[in-house]
């Protein structure tokens, strides 16, 4: 039996459609419950519940062998209750940040990286899987396109990814969660197909969503003066380190999706048409 969290997520919730097509048992936490009980799978126990109020719900962590963990603000709770209820086995969906040079200055790499060692020092077995960026992430453009007149404009258009389908990240998870033993303690790094700027992937959804709009890019300034109404300082700076990171480093791609899923990784016009009403 295994325990999904977030499984409402974009991860998540297609990491429990997967298991329940391979007719796989497992309990699946959600503070919004009506969302998992439309999709009436048979091989679903729903845990309602919060990870920050473990009181209410972490006996539901018994009889369960694996624990599938994304990044909150403080692991060890759930940690020390999956310990408590003898569960062995972490999966952790970390980040691919902690690849990169900058890992010593990068937060989100440290937060990541914070739990992986916390993981390592409570002795489970554990498998981490570390994408690169969710090709989801775009969807902080679909503003930008339902109320354009003529013009995109984006800053540092330049800047690159190595991004990933959700879809393909889940399919991963769910072969590590089924087949755990054939990946105890290996690091898998996940990356799209392709680096991508993001001219070609704003481009990419002007040509899908209205070929008449036009990119134009931003000064980093505009953009900073505009996003501090709308977003806490440290997201901006967030995007903006990693913009002139990958302006000053070279990505990465790997084979991991491929050789986990015998299948290419998904490309980012495919999410784009997936998703093309998110920018109409």
């Amino acid at each position: 039996m295994l325990f999904i969290t977030g499984a409402t997520g974009a991860v998540g919730s297609n990491v429990i459609r997967f298991l329940e097509e391979k007719n796989v048992s497992f309990k699946a936490l959600t503070r919004r419950t009506e969302k998992l009980s439309k999709k009436q799978f048979s091989n679903m126990q729903i845990v309602t519940g919060n990870l920050s109020e473990l009181d209410n719900w972490e006996t539901e962590l018994k009889g369960t062998d694996i624990l599938f963990l994304e990044l909150l603000s403080d692991p060890k709770p759930i940690l020390e209750a999956a310990k408590k209820y003898g569960i062995k086995k972490i999966v952790f969906l970390s980040s691919a940040s902690i690849n990169h040079a900058d890992v010593e200055t990068n937060n989100n790499a440290q937060n990541h990286l914070a739990v992986e060692n916390l993981v390592k020092a409570m002795n489970f077995d554990y498998v981490f899987i570390r994408p690169e960026s969710f090709m989801r992430n775009a969807v902080y453009w679909s503003n930008l396109f339902k109320y354009a007149n003529d013009v995109i404009k984006w800053p540092a258009l330049k800047a690159t990814y190595a991004n990933i389908h959700e879809k393909d990240i889940a399919e991963v998870v769910t072969d590590v969660l089924v087949n755990f033993s054939k990946y105890t303690g290996e690091i898998l790094t996940l990356t799209g197909s392709n680096i991508l700027s993001q001219e070609e992937m704003l481009s990419e959804i002007i040509r899908q969503s209205n070929p008449k709009l036009r990119l134009q890019e931003q000064s980093i300034n505009e953009f900073e003066n505009y996003m501090e109404k709308f977003m806490a300082r440290e997201y901006i700076d967030l995007r903006i380190n990693d913009w002139n990171y990958s302006m000053n480093n070279d990505l990465t791609l790997t084979d991991t999706v491929l050789k986990v899923t015998g299948k290419e990784p998904l490309t980012f016009r495919e999410w784009v048409s997936d998703n093309l009403d998110l920018f109409k």
